[in-house]
């Protein structure tokens, strides 16, 4: 029965600590800055004084461990607690007292990695490392700094006020939709949380899932059995290219989930735990472009939904310390999904003042459970029962056949090429069996310009799909649920007829968000039976997904030049998608 089951949940979640360190998972599942010096051993914590020299230590080892005087101390926990201002003017204050120590030369480069300031954080830390060679914490950050340096170092830059990202040139058509939407966010977060950066916030595309892992604490492995594509660690968000992944994917809500954990992170001086940050995060994630209602991905309301009919819920104490070590991407999506349902609780039992009151709680030192309990109204139990009727009272419904579209890496050789994804190169992920047979004869004929025998093919595969189980169509051909009607919608389209277009794809769109080309092909169909307004909205949902497609800047540029002058964006924006436009065409 389904009330029966989620307390399994909030039993875990009332035993989870709160944790310090929140870490990332799939689907942007992020993981804010942690402090890598563990705290001092007893004789290690014999701190010096401020002006003198770090301490000997006990022992035979002089130089083992840097050790720390009061205002060092201080410093790094700042660093360690977002109070990088602080930070920054304690570190000064120690470097004149005793300058060419190696206290100070961790601590600056400590600062200047959290900063991106990779070359001099390398410096420094080599320093700290070179008088302290046994000191761990030292040898890590530099290990990170390097890493860091590395993955950006043929990087280009862009600034707003707020933001500064870092993204490799074949990836610039990324910039100006990245930084409008964070600049966004930000707007909504100060409105909601009463969020302010204390620099500038630094955001940082990678080539490749595997670069991701190289800049994080997760191993390839993990990143790649969870799909993880995004996380917010060491003050800066981490981010894959969509470029990457075979259908790209919700790139812009995935790095505003990342901008609420840096959010959440500096309001609480990282003290939130794991499920309290990813709630927050996942369920704010597309505050950038809507108002907050609380609705979830039909990915996560699919996994969610069998879950609680299943009894298979994921316990909170186990997305510690990361969702990304999760054992399966479905897994950390349904995560994501018990804890976006626990804040949406929360949000309808008191609105945004019972998350600012939260989220003021736990940074006064409080007990996460107690101040999401109080601020909604009531005790443990009580928030417990009513997040239960909650989740009942969603409908939550199933997805028969669903495929969960986002997990396919594109290949080595496809990422070395730096070549843009297209939707042959998706779709060469998928074994030719059972009812993918008729998406190959349906092909042949789109490129011999048969478009009618085309359709033939293609709705007969679809028929295929719609009287067969999913243990019949095999788990390559699952995709086969939203292949054929993006199929469909593309060759009834080419054949000039905008309306069946749009009825083959009605069902995608808001089925498979995560998937770029049924909001593509039905943004042209609305063009062409004169609605640029509603091509104008389909197409920028399809952009937020894969900006790649020449086809989405092309029709965009055309459809913003066709709305009323009242609504028409100005001229350099139009000029930017016809550029894009260009651009995308000429490269391969």
């Amino acid at each position: 029965m389904l009330l029966g089951l989620a307390p399994l949940a909030l039993a875990a979640l009332a035993s989870s600590p709160c944790l310090a360190a929140p870490a990332g998972g799939a689907g942007g599942a992020p993981a804010p800055l942690q402090s890598l010096r563990a705290p001092p051993s007893a004789s290690a914590a014999s701190a010096a004084t401020a002006g003198s020299a770090p301490a000997a230590a006990s022992g035979g080892n002089a130089q083992a461990v840097i050790r720390a005087s009061k205002l060092g101390q201080a410093a790094e926990q700042n660093l360690d607690e977002w109070r990088f201002a602080e930070a920054r003017t304690q570190i000064d204050e120690l470097a004149t007292k005793i300058p060419d120590s190696s206290e100070v030369a961790y601590l600056e480069g400590y600062a200047r990695f959290l900063e991106g300031n990779y070359p001099g954080a390398v410096a420094e830390l080599q320093k700290a490392v070179k008088a302290s060679p046994a000191d761990p914490t030292a040898r890590e950050i530099l290990a990170l700094a390097l890493a860091a340096g590395d993955a950006v170092k043929d990087h280009e830059e862009a600034h707003s006020t707020h933001f500064l990202v870092r993204y490799p040139a074949e990836d610039a058509v990324l910039v100006p939709y990245a930084l409008e939407a964070l600049e966004s966010a930000y707007t909504a977060l100060a409105e909601d949380l009463g969020f302010a950066a204390e620099m500038p916030i630094r955001i940082e595309f990678y080539r490749s899932p595997s670069d991701l892992a190289a800049v994080s604490s997760l191993s390839a492995a993990e990143v790649a059995r969870t799909g993880t594509i995004a996380l917010c660690k060491w003050a800066r968000l981490m981010v894959t290219t969509p470029r990457a992944l075979s259908f790209g994917y919700p790139w812009l809500d995935s790095i505003n989930h990342e901008l609420v954990h840096y959010a959440v992170s500096s309001l609480t001086r990282d003290r939130a735990p794991v499920w309290l940050q990813e709630g927050i995060a996942k369920f704010m994630e597309r505050r950038w472009r809507e108002p907050i209602n609380g609705r979830l991905a039909p990915s996560m309301e699919h996994l969610l939904a069998k879950a609680l009919r299943s009894g298979n819920l994921i316990g909170f104490e186990a997305m510690h310390p990361s969702m990304a070590k999760l054992p399966s991407a479905e897994d950390a999506s349904l995560a994501f999904a018990e804890v976006a349902t626990a804040i949406g609780y929360l949000h309808a039992r008191g609105g945004m003042p019972a998350l600012r009151a939260t989220l003021a709680s736990v940074l006064a030192g409080g007990d996460a459970r107690v101040a999401v309990a109080t601020a909604a109204g009531g005790g443990w139990p009580e928030f417990e029962r009513g997040w239960k009727s909650y989740m009942v009272g969603l409908k939550l419904r199933t997805y028969p056949g669903f495929d969960l579209p986002t997990t396919h890496i594109r290949k080595a050789a496809a990422l070395a090429s730096r070549r843009k994804p297209s939707e042959d190169d998706a779709l060469a992920v998928f074994k030719v069996t059972g009812p993918l047979r008729y998406l190959r004869l349906g092909n042949m004929m789109l490129k011999r310009n048969r478009l009618r025998a085309a359709v033939t093919e293609y709705e007969k595969g679809a028929r295929v799909v719609a009287t067969s189980t999913r243990a019949e169509r095999g788990r390559d051909t699952n995709a086969a649920q939203w292949l054929f009607p993006v199929k469909l919608g593309r060759t009834y389209l080419a054949l000039g007829d905008p309306d069946r277009a749009l009825q083959s794809l009605a069902s995608l769109q808001s089925a498979y968000p995560e998937l770029p080309w049924p909001n593509l092909i039905a943004g042209q169909a609305l063009l062409a039976k004169g609605d640029p307004a509603g091509a104008v909205a389909a197409l920028r949902l399809s952009l937020a997904t894969n900006p790649f497609d020449p086809a989405v800047h092309c029709t965009l540029a055309d459809a913003d030049s066709r709305l009323p002058a009242a609504a028409r964006p100005a001229p350099e924006i139009i000029q930017r998608e016809q550029r894009f436009c260009r651009e995308l065409s000429d490269t391969p």
